[in-house]
């Protein structure tokens, strides 16, 4: 989309997309390390809020296309992955990260993907699931089992936190 946009109406339009996403992560307990145009890398201190974060971040936008012309919907693709990485200062690394990068290329606009490492340590009576299939995955040795939260009736907001009460 960007070669068909003036740099004014692409900043405008990443300037939607984060004001519509960013919170969302810190909602769900998690923390965006970087962006890069309209990829955000972050980090949960649970898979289940990982996910329930995309499922939310899909909604979001759902809501947000409804109204939206053609021209400035936003479509994205959710990928989650769980394992050990090292942070450092605003950057992640891992073999983890690299995974979460293909599965990532596997999903459709308007999904959320997860691997199997998720899909097992998560709490499954929160969210809906199905497998979509097994992968080779470019630099990942063996076949990685990738799931999906269905598209469905329900929906995902951001927790309410409730505001701190008046200092008298």
């Amino acid at each position: 989309r960007t070669s068909r946009q003036t740099h004014e109406e692409n900043q405008r339009l990443l300037q939607v997309h984060h004001a519509l996403l960013a919170r969302l992560f810190n909602a769900f307990g998690g923390k965006i390390l970087k962006s890069i145009g309209d990829a955000f890398l972050a980090t949960f201190d649970s898979p289940t809020q990982a996910v329930l974060s995309g499922v939310a971040i899909q909604d979001r936008l759902w809501q947000h296309n409804r109204s939206a012309p053609e021209s400035e919907q936003l479509h994205v693709r959710v990928a989650i992955n769980v394992g050990e990485v090292r942070v450092e200062a605003s950057d992640v690394f891992g073999e983890p990260v690299n995974i979460a990068a293909r599965v990532e290329g596997l999903a459709e606009a308007g999904q959320v993907y997860f691997t199997e490492a998720v899909y097992l340590s998560m709490n499954k009576a929160e969210v809906p699931s199905e497998e979509v299939g097994a992968f080779e995955l470019k630099g990942i040795p063996g076949k990685i089992r990738v799931f999906r939260v269905p598209k469905g009736p329900y929906r995902m907001e951001a927790p309410v936190t409730p505001l701190p009460a008046p200092v008298e």
